[in-house]
């Protein structure tokens, strides 16, 4: 029972993030897919999608993760203050390298301007989605199955890597990886994604509402 159960996560494991993989490479390096809005909503569209049928299919893990027994208003608290902080750290040492090593600079909001509303869809997509998407994916379906096949803290490491990988970028992999790590040992002590939501939300909220400013549009 134990073995059927050990082949039957690792391999939900590793096709969950193969497909994952494979979308991602198509729209990081397929011009087509990846160069208009479209494309990345398609993109987060169906990985959400995919996370929710994975989901489905370990239910039995899953459900409890979206209890959030035991809240704690304080703990809360902790966690906006604390993702608030590392993305204003992680924003302008970011920005320090683009300018500094690769004499450049990006801006998410490029890719919204020609929107009706450039400043919500921004939020939406960058913020609010990732936030609940990349959560369930990570957090809950990959670290879930993990758990069942190898050592609590060898499946927040694996998850960890995996969620920094799948960025694909060697820069944000520095500070993914700490953060990544961060999220996983907050779900892991929480027993419930909705702290890692929260984190994730503000974290990524933060970095737009910078960038904004920066631009003078706020």
């Amino acid at each position: 029972e134990w073995e059927g159960a050990f082949v039957r996560y690792r391999s939900l494991v590793v096709s969950f993030f193969a497909i994952n993989l494979v979308v991602c490479l198509i729209f990081n390096f397929w011009p087509p897919a990846g160069e208009t809005i479209t494309g990345l909503i398609i993109v987060d569209g169906f990985l959400f999608l995919c996370a929710l049928f994975y989901a489905y299919r370990m239910r039995e893990l899953i459900r409890p993760l979206l209890v959030w027994n035991h809240f704690s208003w304080w703990r809360l608290l902790v966690v906006i203050v604390v993702a608030i902080l590392s993305a204003v750290c992680v924003n302008y040492g970011v920005k320090w390298i683009n300018r500094s090593v690769f004499d450049r600079e990006l801006y998410y909001y490029s890719s919204f301007r020609h929107l009706a509303f450039p400043k919500l869809s921004m939020f939406l997509l960058i913020a609010l989605f990732p936030a609940f998407s990349e959560e369930l994916a990570y957090r809950g379906v990959i670290q879930a199955g993990l758990l069942k096949i190898m050592h609590s803290r060898q499946a927040v490491v694996m998850t960890a890597l995996l969620f920094a990988i799948i960025h694909m970028s060697i820069i944000s992999f520095v500070w993914l990886l700490p953060f990544a790590l961060f999220l996983g040992y907050v779900r892991q002590r929480s027993k419930t994604i909705w702290y890692g939501i929260i984190i994730h939300f503000f974290f990524n909220a933060t970095i737009c509402y910078l960038e904004l400013h920066e631009l003078g549009l706020l």
